[in-house]
């Protein structure tokens, strides 16, 4: 019988945690098939990220003078993503089930040849820093990923698109990770 009751209260806890907004990591923590060896701790903060409940991230134009100008803006609240660019309107898009480190299209690995670079310490504290090389449909980069010690999802990128195959349209692209729930909220949508 108590094992019964507690099941159901580990049931119910669960739903309750839920719709409150829990984070919702369905990391597997598992390599999969196919996936680059040198990758693995990468993969699963990307899992980590990609797949949690509720963040935002902006990601920005690295300038030639080092300066960042903003460029996207995104909110993934539960099963919803909205997204503005340049700060215009608002869209909403239903979130992808589960983003795995495998391209969809092709099924090769989304991150390769992973290098730690070492400790990095941030703004949101101490990182792992590593450098890699991304390709995800046509696009590729070189690509240098801080992620956090703490929460062990990833915190930054910079992203140097190959000439040519970029998916933003200029060569470098910094994406700045933000998994404070208070700023992950709904934006006002405009009437279609």
């Amino acid at each position: 019988m108590r094992v019964i009751a507690a099941a159901a209260f580990c049931l119910i806890l669960t739903k309750v945690a839920t719709a409150y907004g829990a984070e919702d990591s369905r990391s597997s923590h598992l390599a999969f098939s196919g996936e680059d060896k040198s990758c693995y701790a990468v993969n699963r903060a990307y899992e980590n990220m990609h797949n949690s409940g509720r963040y935002s991230y902006t990601l920005s134009e690295l300038q030639e003078d080092d300066r960042l100008r903003p460029y996207m803006e995104v909110r993934a609240i539960d099963g919803v993503v909205y997204s503005r660019i340049e700060n215009g309107v608002w869209d909403e898009d239903k979130r992808l089930p589960i983003r795995t480190p495998l391209d969809a299209n092709s099924g090769l690995p989304v991150f390769t040849s992973c290098i730690e670079l070492g400790d990095s310490q941030t703004e949101e504290g101490l990182a792992l820093h590593y450098s890699a090389y991304w390709h995800r449909y046509k696009w590729s980069a070189a690509i240098e990923i801080w992620i956090s010690k703490t929460s062990g999802k990833f915190i930054k990128t910079v992203s140097r698109y190959d000439r040519g195959a970029g998916e933003m349209p200029f060569p470098v692209a910094v994406q700045i990770m933000d998994y404070d729930r208070a700023h992950a909220i709904k934006p006002i949508l405009l009437d279609p």
